[in-house]
């Protein structure tokens, strides 16, 4: 539960919907800590409104396009938590490119950064989780667009970037409802959400559209850290909702995370 005294992460902080939440939350508890890809000297402005709230706030840089810098910073996380992490919110993501992007780790670059980065985070991050700890893993009402084919899980063929970030997305909740469903032993509580319509340069570069303010968004994040749920849940801007199909398809959430371990297996201990 959420007090004074928790430490939370959240990931994707230094703009948009993450920057908002943690501006929420440095009110609200005693350490935050925030990841972003940028050095920290460009980040400044952000921290330091970071700073104006009450919480200890400690920055960590990570680039979720190389799988070392993110086993490597959950171990950072870790350390500077200095005890039970009480809620990480896998806010981290990248739109779909143009053209199809390969990363070092060799993987589809929409992929690596909004899902493989994200299970891997959230797998190292787990042993330091308190008992009844978080993990809110933001994802989209996109994921209703798509299907995930595993066979073409890296959109090898017909790439296109509505579909990879879709397709990313859906992957993601997949993963809630799987970790779900393992047995932690310890009430950790994962949760999924799409946190609607927000105005972000993400939704800008991905469709022609207006939304919605990011304090919207964020306060839908922050219902999802505070509020009661329950492990597997999928809330669509604010409302508790049922999944697509694909999504709820148990078997196929097995079969995703078989592809997702051995892929993340270098770097998973």
């Amino acid at each position: 539960m959420i007090s004074e005294e928790s430490t939370v992460i959240v990931t994707g902080a230094t703009g948009g919907i993450g920057l908002q939440t943690a501006r929420e939350l440095v009110g609200r508890v005693r350490r935050v800590i925030v990841q972003g890809p940028e050095p920290e000297t460009m980040v400044r402005p952000a921290l330091q409104v970071l700073g104006e709230g009450t919480a200890e706030v400690r920055y960590v840089r990570c680039d979720f396009e190389s799988l070392a810098d993110v086993a490597d910073a959950a171990d950072a996380m870790t350390a500077l938590a200095a005890g039970p992490i009480d809620a990480v919110v896998n806010n981290a993501g990248v739109p779909g490119a143009m053209t199809r992007q390969v990363t070092k780790d060799e993987h589809e670059r929409t992929l690596q950064v909004n899902f493989l980065a994200m299970v891997l985070l959230t797998e190292r991050l787990l042993p330091a989780l308190a008992d009844d700890g978080r993990v809110v893993n933001l994802a989209s009402a996109t994921h209703e667009m798509t299907d995930l084919d595993l066979a073409d899980i890296e959109l090898e063929r017909g790439y296109d970037a509505v579909r990879a970030y879709a397709r990313s997305k859906l992957a993601i909740i997949l993963y809630t409802r799987w970790l779900a469903d393992r047995p932690a032993g310890r009430g950790v509580i994962p949760v999924s959400l799409s946190p609607g319509v927000i105005s972000t340069p993400l939704l800008h570069a991905m469709f022609n559209i207006g939304g919605v303010s990011v304090r919207h968004g964020a306060d839908n994040v922050l219902a999802a850290v505070t509020g009661p749920v329950r492990a597997g849940d999928y809330f669509d801007d604010g409302e508790l909702v049922e999944p697509s199909a694909q999504a709820r398809d148990a078997r196929l959430g097995r079969a995703l995370m078989d592809y997702a371990f051995g892929a993340l297996r270098p770097h998973l201990s």
